[in-house]
């Protein structure tokens, strides 16, 4: 593209204007056997990160698809790259080679989820880093680290490996395998048990201590079959269940009557979060975290009666350590709350949830603009 064509693309200022720019800017900049010097890199960087923010999701995704693995970037912009929404930020933090040690472990703290999984799916991790997925990160994020041969430990972090996750029979299965084949990570895995884990993880640690890396590999996997098996079948159940409810074979009240006698909690948030379309995280922090009263409008907003609030609330107090005798004293509010005003809140809760995406969104892109500016 000539330089007059993109003096006319950097004049027009609309949202389809500086998308066009951006994506002719990276053209010329990532053309066929370029290498750009530090001066082209300088500029190619502050040229993109000056409007980054007012270009679709889209265009900054393709972005960082361009320069996820290239080492001829300027590192401010890969970073800012890497604080960005997840779509955006996962190529970058799974393969850039520009980003070190100290900015991955603060990326991993500051931001969350997919983010930290995207990290742990790294190549090669430093101890720093895997110190951090290991104290902080989920399930999957757990289960990518153990998985990930090129990722190295400190003791704390085997230690955070084994304490959070090492029940989990892919993570088992993991280490068992590296254990099997890597004389040194073997001896490492035997140094983290302490006796409190030894006591929790059973079997597993056993094996582990005696060396018999191929028989713990063996039985989690036989173990991870048999979850697997089990997960499915509760998926289908409570899938049933949720539609017995909507076509009106059962009511409401009998199905969480069910579940509370049967213990299973999980299965009836996950059933809540589908009647109320809210994220099952979030109806289950806002039932077991918060004051107990938000379980009187969650409940009312699912056209719940007396008898599946009441079994409901009985099982949250069980499961949390709640007196029981909370419950009787919601039950008058419960009767005095009307359905549509308890509708209303939850749309308050759903647009919440947008809302505080889309400032945490503004926030990182407010910080790393700052400091860009400083820069």
């Amino acid at each position: 593209m000539s330089v007059s064509n993109l003096v006319e693309l950097a004049r027009d200022r609309s949202p389809k204007g500086r998308s066009a720019l951006v994506k002719a800017i990276s053209e010329v900049f990532f053309q066929d056997n370029h290498i750009p010097g530090d001066v082209e890199k300088r500029l190619f960087g502050d040229v993109v990160s000056k409007i980054l923010d007012q270009v679709a999701d889209e265009i900054r995704a393709d972005i960082a698809d361009q320069i996820a693995r290239s080492e001829h970037v300027d590192r401010d912009l890969v970073l800012k790259l890497a604080n960005d929404d997840e779509t955006v930020a996962t190529p970058i933090l799974q393969m850039s080679p520009l980003l070190r040690d100290p900015d991955l472990a603060e990326i991993a703290r500051a931001r969350g989820e997919a983010h930290r999984l995207a990290i742990a799916g790294r190549p090669a991790l430093g101890e720093s880093v895997t110190d951090v997925l290991t104290e902080i990160g989920g399930e999957e994020v757990l289960r990518q680290v153990a998985s990930n041969r090129g990722a190295r430990f400190s003791m704390v972090g085997l230690g955070h490996l084994l304490h959070r996750g090492g029940n989990d029979p892919e993570v088992q299965l993991s280490l068992a395998k590296r254990g099997g084949d890597e004389a040194d990570f073997a001896n490492d895995l035997r140094t983290s048990l302490t006796d409190e884990l030894r006591t929790r993880l059973g079997a597993f640690a056993s094996l582990v201590d005696n060396g018999r890396f191929e028989e713990a590999s063996r039985r989690a996997s036989e173990m991870i079959e048999k979850g697997m098996k089990e997960s499915a079948h509760r998926q289908l159940e409570r899938s049933a269940l949720y539609d017995s409810i909507r076509d009106g074979r059962r009511t409401l009240d009998s199905v969480m009557s069910e579940l509370a006698m049967e213990e299973r909690l999980d299965d009836a948030i996950w059933i809540m979060a589908n009647l109320l379309r809210l994220e099952e995280a979030t109806l289950k922090r806002s039932l077991l975290h918060s004051d107990i009263s938000s379980i009187v409008v969650l409940c009312r907003a699912t056209a719940m009666g007396m008898q599946g609030f009441f079994a409901l609330s009985r099982l949250i107090c069980r499961h949390t350590g709640r007196v029981q005798d909370e419950v009787n004293q919601l039950a008058d509010a419960f009767s005095r709350t009307r359905q549509e005003d308890a509708r209303r809140t939850v749309l308050m809760i759903r647009e919440a949830q947008r809302n505080q995406i889309a400032e945490e969104r503004q926030a990182i892109r407010g910080k790393t603009g700052k400091k860009f500016e400083a820069a």
